[in-house]
């Protein structure tokens, strides 16, 4: 069934990339949080499988130099904390390298489920203090709504098979359960952690299953949650071709004064190069100034014209040279130098310009 908005409208609409990709951007994608705690569960006991023996025998060292050397210290203001910074840095470097291995693994599963994205509106948008601070709208969001009881049937469940894991794995070891109290120590501690580590692999491997359904849960009921109304598809198509608009007049308004700017260097030119009707090239050359000729102006049909005309109220020279004028409008934009291909064909129409002044 179709969900509906607070005001009746049914969201039966496929959600738009735009919608999914806004909806990224606030944080809002489709997680199973349950994949996360499961993948800690069973890779941090595996974790301490691997290096549980090593920790131990560490700190059991640690321990015995402790006590030995107990007798032979001496308690001083200026010794304490040179004693307390020694364990923590034990402490530290005997948990540090595992929780940055974990902290690699939640960051995998994290980038497995929604890929490496920031969510960049989820900090900059503000938050809705009136709904943070109103106890009934938490009241409401615990208790009456479909997510929590959602929630809290799967937390029911987790717990229901986790008691059952425990109960088997205990009715399995129940004969050497009853002779606990007659093992040495190391034996009983033995058995203990062997008990303890086979139980919480089994709850992982539970957890790994259920967080499987759940993100399939999750993915499914994101995207019935980002569907939209027709209402919604009609207003967002509207916005985009809005934006669509308003970009190509923004686009057309930079064309326009660019071209302004453009038809003012005419006046600078030393030469027109054109086509005759169809192109035409402003060029100046200005010795001590430039390196090379610069083409300041440049167009077709149109704007061929506008240039023409601005040259020709002004007395700048128009030479006709159909091959040169189409390479110069084709190779060198606005307020570039001429190639070095096009240096001596330039010159060629320079010294002639330069001559007809001359003349005059």
């Amino acid at each position: 069934m179709a969900q509906e908005t607070p005001d009746g409208q049914q969201k039966t609409e496929e959600a738009s990339g735009k919608r999914l990709g806004d909806a990224r951007d606030k944080g809002q994608v489709a997680k199973s949080h349950d994949a996360t705690s499961a993948a800690m569960l069973l890779f941090g006991s595996w974790i301490i499988y691997a290096y549980g023996k090593s920790l131990a025998e560490s700190l059991m060292n640690f321990m015995r130099f402790i006590l030995l050397e107990a007798p032979f210290v001496q308690i001083t203001d200026s010794s304490v904390p040179h004693y307390f910074l020694n364990l923590i840095l034990f402490i530290s470097g005997l948990l540090l390298p595992l929780l940055a291995m974990l902290s690699v693994i939640v960051l995998a599963i994290e980038i497995s489920q929604v890929g490496f994205h920031f969510a960049t509106k989820k900090f900059t948008e503000g938050l809705n203090l009136a709904s943070v601070f109103n106890p009934f709208t938490g009241i409401k969001r615990m208790f009456f709504s479909k997510n929590s009881w959602v929630e809290i049937l799967k937390n029911s469940g987790k717990i229901l098979m986790m008691a059952i894991v425990v109960y088997q794995v205990l009715s399995s070891k129940t004969e050497t359960i009853l002779t606990l109290m007659d093992m040495p120590f190391q034996n009983m501690a033995t058995f203990m952690a062997g008990v303890g580590f086979e139980m919480v692999m089994k709850v992982s491997v539970v957890f790994a299953v259920l967080a499987a359904f759940d993100y399939i849960y999750q993915k499914r009921k994101f995207k019935e949650d980002m569907k939209m109304t027709k209402q919604e598809v009609k207003e967002e198509t509207k916005q985009q071709e809005g934006d669509v608009q308003m970009k190509g007049r923004i686009r057309n308004i930079a064309r326009q004064r660019l071209r302004k700017l453009m038809l003012k260097r005419v006046k600078e030119a030393d030469v027109i190069i054109t086509n005759p009707t169809h192109y035409a090239v402003a060029i100046v050359y200005k010795q001590g100034l430039n390196t090379a000729p610069v083409v300041v102006a440049k167009g077709v049909d149109f704007l061929a014209l506008k240039i023409r005309e601005i040259a020709t109220d002004s007395n700048i020279p128009i030479v006709e040279d159909p091959p040169l004028a189409r390479a110069l409008y084709a190779s060198v934009e606005v307020e570039q130098q001429i190639p070095e291909t096009l240096f001596k064909a330039v010159a060629q129409v320079l010294a002639y310009v330069y001559k007809l002044k001359r003349k005059r």
